[in-house]
């Protein structure tokens, strides 16, 4: 007799803009190739990226006051669609915001095992600063996957969880090669920032201070930054107070970044904290050296320094500056790094990472 299929439910807020939502997509398509059953519950139905599997979005049922009683009427259709479909395994991919909800959630609506996915060194996003309840929220879950293990470590040591695990996030070369291939307007030189901006975290200020410090401008290289959001406006006000509207240029958001990173000479990452960076994964995946920031958590975890790029002290702006100098004028520093690039990152590769989610849910 034929065993039933196993179903797992990815609990998220959107697909779309996000590295961490974007992952989840990503999953999607490795665990659906293994024959399992993935459902996509959605808190906002925002999709961009492609996913694999079906989707409940949840915000169809959210009205204008979102009331406590339309908070609760919600949960009990979270509720009902767990129970009616019997989920194996429940993967949550959400920052947390309202804790009392979230404990509620973890040991009352969930109704198989439970898994939190932290992907921040910022654990106070997804546990409350209340030292027992941090302790106790997710006591009930399977266990805790982190993407890195700094974080993996934080979790084991300032919440008492023994059951973490690190699974890095999955980059595969082949597919990112493929979409790089896809034409785009650039400069013909020019160095890379990308992420979001709807605030400060990925500190492209940071950034711009050093791109202008540095001798990039002097050898008519461009800082190119690719990304949306509410701080945008604060960045391009500080370009113009810099009085380099001629050398740095903006782009929006782009579903498909991969050509940015390829046509690049470098990615430059100066966040003020990551989770498992993959801005610097995708990059190398396309064959371009990144330089970033030491920053908690991941960059560590993936340059090896001077060999696929350059570690710099953490919110070090001179010592971004220098590092930019260094790749921009030390040739043979830069190619080895840009030679290197991509096989630094096979380790990444989908049949690794899937075989890991399997481990750890011992369905393998």
């Amino acid at each position: 007799m034929a065993q039933p299929k196993i179903k797992i439910a990815f609990v998220g807020i959107t697909l779309n803009t996000g590295g961490a939502e974007r992952v989840q997509a990503k999953l999607s398509f490795l665990f659906e190739a293994q024959n399992i059953e993935i459902h996509h519950i959605l808190v906002n139905g925002d999709v961009g990226y492609s996913y694999a599997g079906q989707l409940f979005d949840m915000s169809v049922l959210k009205n204008t006051s979102n009331s406590p009683f339309n908070r609760f009427k919600r949960m009990l259709t979270l509720r009902k669609y767990l129970k009616k479909h019997k989920f194996n395994y429940i993967i949550d991919f959400r920052d947390k915001r309202n804790f009392i909800q979230e404990y509620a959630i973890a040991n009352c609506i969930y109704n198989a095992p439970s898994i939190q996915y932290v992907h921040s060194f910022n654990t106070q996003l997804y546990f409350p600063k209340n030292n027992f309840l941090a302790k106790t929220i997710f006591k009930k879950g399977y266990g805790i996957v982190t993407v890195s293990e700094a974080i993996e470590n934080k979790v084991r040591e300032e919440y008492g969880y023994t059951k973490v695990t690190t699974i890095h996030n999955p980059v595969d070369i082949l597919e990112i090669e493929k979409l790089a291939a896809d034409d785009i307007s650039v400069p013909e030189k020019y160095i890379l920032g990308i992420g979001r901006m709807k605030d400060n975290v990925k500190q492209f200020d940071h950034l711009i201070h050093a791109f202008q410090i540095s001798v990039a401008t002097s050898q008519n290289i461009k800082l190119v930054i690719v990304g949306e959001g509410e701080y945008k406006t604060e960045l391009e006000k500080l370009v113009l107070e810099k009085n380099l509207k001629e050398h740095v240029v903006f782009y929006p958001f782009a579903n498909n970044p991969f050509p940015y990173y390829k046509n690049a000479l470098f990615t430059a990452m100066t966040s003020k904290f990551e989770g498992f960076p993959n801005v610097l994964i995708e990059s190398l995946a396309t064959g371009t050296p990144v330089v970033s920031y030491n920053c908690n958590s991941g960059p560590n975890e993936i340059i090896n320094h001077k060999e696929n790029g350059l570690i710099v002290k953490n919110q070090d702006i001179d010592g971004m500056a220098l590092a930019i100098n260094s790749m921009l004028l030390d040739k043979t520093l830069y190619e080895k790094c840009r030679q290197n690039a991509k096989q630094s990152v096979a380790r990444f590769s989908p049949n690794h990472i899937i075989t890991d989610w399997l481990k750890f849910l011992e369905l393998n």
